[in-house]
């Protein structure tokens, strides 16, 4: 009590002096020991360490690929093969647009079904908008030039194509440009991008789905966007590229591939063509199939294919729709039995009814495939006869007359004609288990 006394009794200081801040300069201690010193030393330290973990996360990202979604395979990025990389035409910077494009999808809530993760969606990644093919392939091939169109766009490095056994179109390369909405070449929008040679025309207009990406600049490191756009290709030999808005990036040439002759009627308005270069056999299908609603649960491929054409792995393709925007997923099935190497499946799709175009499906068979063709030649006609004749006397015993049999089996569509995967089908459907594909040759050859 009397401390508090004491301190009350103290004179008060005048109203008009003002205390003043601290001028001087001189530190108020050592350097190690200043409270200013060591708070600046301690954010440069919380700073240096955040930098750093920025730049492992950063290297860590270009070092590691890109993985699914709550876990899975890496995506496969196909390597630029040592036959273009020794080609006699140059293929500059060509590896640099190859990409594998990540399919998100569209009518399905998810592709692929994570137990961990229920419910995510993790998409499919495909790789086969870029195509290369081997070294045993392109044995013989003849390499023909591609013209830019002018003032459009750009070649990066040489632009051209191969023609094998003169019937096969795999284009090459890469064109950096933009891709307008419509055509209107006087205000600068021109679709067209390049014209193939004379010898390297399709016979009808043909529709595919490219990979378009498009580079930019992220503290000092590119980064690559990729979208999907439509390139046209049309009988006089323009390669015209459509989009649903403006889109400028570097466009991949390779999807574009086709046969120049004709083929097999596989389903609908898409033929099936072959070709056998070296030690292996292409297969390629052209077309579209009739527009449709496509469900996401159906368990029915859209087309079949013989055994001579089994793929080697399952594979996923992005095909076109009827219009630019509308692309599709497709699967590819490798299948044994009954004559039947492989089905193609829809998966998904920007729209649920709309004409799918198939063309762009380019694929090597498996080996074990070679063995077989669409004919075998060593039947002679007799034997094809005979074969039709048995498979006649089924169709009877099993519905009572051949007319019962086309109706219920055959000719759900009432047409009055079925291609090979009608045929298919319906064999399937009638319970016979004998090799289809070569009943197919047997009753084309026989005229039935």
């Amino acid at each position: 009590m009397a401390k508090l006394l004491e301190f009350a009794s103290m004179p008060v200081p005048p109203r008009h002096v003002r205390l003043t801040p601290r001028e001087t300069k001189v530190s108020r201690g050592t350097e190690e020991e200043n409270s200013w010193t060591k708070r600046q030393r301690h954010w440069r330290n919380i700073k240096a360490q955040l930098a750093a973990k920025a730049a492992e996360k950063q290297a860590q990202q270009r070092e590691k690929p890109l993985t699914l979604i709550g876990g899975g395979e890496k995506p496969h990025l196909p390597p630029l093969p040592k036959s273009l990389q020794h080609a006699q035409i140059p293929a500059k910077d060509v590896e640099q647009i190859q990409s594998t494009y990540h399919w998100r999808p569209c009518q399905l809530s998810e592709h692929v079904y994570a137990a961990d993760l229920p419910g995510r969606s993790l998409g499919t990644y495909v790789n086969t908008l870029s195509y290369d093919l081997g070294k045993e392939t392109l044995q013989g091939a003849k390499p023909l030039s591609i013209r830019l169109a002018p003032e459009n766009f750009t070649a990066q490095g040489s632009v051209w194509c191969y023609l094998l056994e003169d019937s096969f179109i795999q284009c090459r390369g890469v064109v950096i440009g933009t891709c307008p909405k419509t055509h209107d070449p006087e205000n600068g929008r021109n679709i067209q991008i390049c014209r193939l040679p004379v010898e390297a025309r399709p016979r009808r207009g043909l529709q595919f789905a490219a990979l378009s990406r498009e580079a930019y600049d992220v503290g000092g490191h590119v980064t690559y966007t990729s979208s999907r756009v439509t390139l046209t290709v049309t009988p006089d030999g323009w390669i015209c590229g459509h989009s649903t808005r403006e889109m400028q990036g570097a466009i991949d040439l390779s999807a574009i591939r086709f046969c120049k002759t004709g083929g097999l009627s596989l389903t609908d308005e898409v033929t099936l063509h072959t070709v056998d270069v070296g030690s292996s056999r292409l297969v390629c299908l052209q077309g579209h199939l009739h527009e449709c609603f496509f469900g996401s649960d159906s368990k029915r491929p859209v087309a079949i294919l013989p055994e001579s054409c089994r793929p080697k792995e399952v594979m996923h393709f992005v095909t076109s729709g009827s219009g630019p925007g509308g692309f599709h997923l497709v699967q590819l099935r490798p299948q044994k039995g009954s004559g039947i190497g492989g089905d193609l499946m829809w998966k998904d799709g920007v729209w649920s009814h709309d004409q799918v175009h198939l063309t762009g499906i380019m694929y090597e068979v498996n080996a074990d495939a070679l063995e077989f063709s669409f004919l075998d030649a060593s039947w002679t006609p007799e034997i094809l006869r005979i074969f039709v004749a048995e498979f006649q006397r089924f169709l009877i015993s099993k519905f009572g007359s051949i007319d019962e049999a086309w109706d219920e089996a055959f000719d759900l569509d009432g047409l009055g004609a079925v291609n090979f995967t009608q045929f298919s089908m319906g064999c399937k459907k009638a319970g016979y288990v004998g090799n289809a594909t070569r009943l197919w040759a047997a009753i084309n050859q026989d005229g039935g």
